[in-house]
């Protein structure tokens, strides 16, 4: 049976994944990546002040995410899984860069709570999510609820130690990249609804 609109709206709200409905259409279509390109080079700097770029990754595989805010509780949720894996990345050279739209202060909150052995990048501005082509969208936000992330977003509730006011885009819509050695894109898996996640098995697949 199909889940009236106005209920899939509040459930949305209720689990704060979406503020409000003040535009449901997509954004412009973005530029996205594509397999065998080379990644889109970019400087930044990290949570904790540091300098990131894809030029100085060469030689490592890299798993490149671009999530919600520090606040998502499905971002967390799948921050969790990819930590549980984080040894084996870890010995199988590759290494994890996660961008969020969270400011660096909101991203320093987070990390209060629980140490994580990635790259953070606080990208406020939203400059790396338009370099790649990330996407915007009310409708694929809504289209959520029928895909499962209200659990999701139950389960990430519950890993964090108390809540974290959620910034950035209220629709934004994530993506997950595999990178190889030569900065080449060997996997480029953009989200067609929040909680839309690469799977760990194509991220083992790739890895090994």
């Amino acid at each position: 049976m199909r889940i009236p609109l106005v209920y899939s709206t509040r459930r949305l709200l209720a689990a704060g994944l979406l503020w409000s409905l003040p535009a449901l259409a997509a954004s412009p279509a973005p530029v996205r990546v594509r397999v065998g390109e080379a990644a889109r080079e970019f400087a930044a700097t990290d949570v904790a002040g540091q300098p990131v770029s894809l030029a100085a990754l060469r030689g490592h595989k890299v798993l490149l995410l671009f999530m919600r805010n520090a606040g998502c509780p499905v971002c967390n949720r799948r921050m969790h899984e990819l930590m549980a894996q984080s040894a084996d990345f870890q010995a199988r050279n590759l290494t994890v860069v996660a961008v969020y739209e969270s400011s660096a202060a909101r991203l320093r909150e987070y990390l209060a709570q629980q140490p994580v052995p990635f790259t953070l990048l606080p990208d406020p501005e939203q400059r790396l999510y338009q370099l790649y082509g990330l996407e915007v969208s009310g409708g694929k936000a809504l289209q959520s609820v029928f895909h499962g992330v209200m659990g999701k977003a139950r389960a990430g509730k519950k890993l964090f130690t108390k809540p974290i006011e959620q910034d950035g885009n209220k629709n934004r819509i994530g993506a997950e990249l595999l990178l190889d050695e030569q900065g080449r894109v060997a996997v480029a898996h953009y989200g067609r609804f929040i909680g839309d996640e690469l799977p760990l098995a194509d991220i083992q697949k790739f890895i090994r």
